[in-house]
């Protein structure tokens, strides 16, 4: 079990490391992209779906970051062979996979609060402070969801170049053509229950009811998690 932790230790170490490559990317998107998003939607949404607003712009860039960013990681892991490298020395491939997704995951948690304190800026609302452990488990359970399904596409694609392609497409999919932005009751029948087949809607409606302090966020956060166990159990499953 030591022996576990420190190469568990080790390997989330040299991903921090590696990330430092791309750091102004992520701080340039993380600042500039949100605030396009939330100025864009204050002017052509009503004051009524501020919440929504933010909810779902957390949802979209949480899913466009986490997804595409594991997926494409690991397909450039492969494709260099230092996944093979580390699997011949003995290191599972579920452990250095899980490395990858949880270094990608906490960087792209840095964003979420600033989405949340950006969204009370600029659409004039406030999140009360009774809030803040809801929208912890909500923010945490999503990037758990959303990195498993980045790790799962890298991991069951074999051509990097099809990662990249899909990953960015799954997660675009997967924001847009889900109630992200709006409650799942709006959708037509019966189409509302195909959006239960989308984890972006779970993630969404956990959001939304985080910032409001409402426990309802609990039972969606129920639905975060199992999406996110059933991709980690996907990921399991395919084999190098």
């Amino acid at each position: 079990m030591t022996n576990v932790l420190d190469k568990f230790w080790q390997l989330l170490k040299m991903q921090f490391k590696m990330a430092k490559s791309y750091l102004p990317s992520v701080i340039f998107f993380s600042i500039f992209f949100p605030i396009g998003f939330l100025l864009l939607f204050r002017f052509v949404a009503s004051s009524s779906a501020s919440y929504y607003i933010i909810s779902g712009t957390a949802t979209f860039y949480v899913f466009i970051n986490a997804v595409s960013g594991v997926a494409q990681i690991l397909a450039a892991e492969r494709n260099r062979g230092r996944f093979s490298l580390m699997i011949a020395s003995g290191v599972p491939k579920e452990l250095y996979s899980f490395t990858i997704a949880l270094s990608a995951g906490i960087s792209t948690l840095v964003v979420v609060p600033v989405i949340i304190l950006l969204g009370e800026l600029l659409l004039g609302i406030t999140i009360p402070l009774g809030a803040l452990p809801l929208l912890v488990i909500s923010a945490i359970l999503s990037l758990f969801s959303s990195s498993m399904l980045g790790m799962f596409m890298g991991l069951a694609i074999r051509s990097q170049r099809a990662v990249n392609q899909y990953s960015n497409l799954v997660a675009f999919v997967l924001s847009f053509f889900a109630p992200v932005y709006f409650p799942p009751t709006l959708v037509p029948m019966p189409f509302m229950y195909l959006t239960y087949l989308e984890p972006t809607t779970y993630v969404s409606q956990a959001l939304y009811y985080s910032l409001h302090g409402s426990l309802l966020s609990l039972p969606w956060d129920v639905g975060v998690l199992l999406t996110g166990m059933l991709f980690a159990i996907a990921s399991s499953l395919v084999r190098r």
